[in-house]
């Protein structure tokens, strides 16, 4: 089973996340959390296969842009692979896809783009079954 952190702020994306992953939950584990600074923090403690990453929240600790450069900078989970899924449109993203474990989707998103890019990245890193 993958494990995927969920990290978003909005209380309907979170409910839609949910959905879309309600038929997948003999494939995925999920944990959605809202606050940037705390799922990093969980991030580090290990076990994940992969972040799904809102880049603009609220909050000091909701700092995603900056979250998502530690995650990439740091050792320890650099090599996780990193969905950013944003409002944002990829060019103001340009710096952080020049990571290939990192990938993009502009909301709103569907079913078929989501998965489509988690397995996608899965091939970067070989992820548990």
């Amino acid at each position: 089973m993958k494990r995927i952190m969920i990290v978003e702020d909005s209380l309907d994306m979170q409910e839609i996340y949910r959905d879309l992953f309600s038929d997948k939950a003999k494939e995925y584990e999920i944990e959605l959390m809202a606050d940037a600074g705390a799922a990093y923090e969980r991030v580090l403690k290990g076990g994940y296969d992969m972040v799904i990453l809102d880049v603009i929240m609220d909050g000091v600790d909701g700092n995603a842009f900056y979250i998502l450069l530690r995650l990439q900078e740091d050792k320890q989970v650099k090599n996780i692979p990193v969905l950013v899924v944003s409002v944002l449109n990829s060019s103001d993203l340009g710096i952080f896809k020049s990571s290939s474990n990192v990938d993009f989707l502009q909301k709103p998103i569907t079913r078929q783009q989501l998965f489509g890019k988690i397995e996608g990245l899965s091939g970067y890193r070989q992820m548990p079954q």
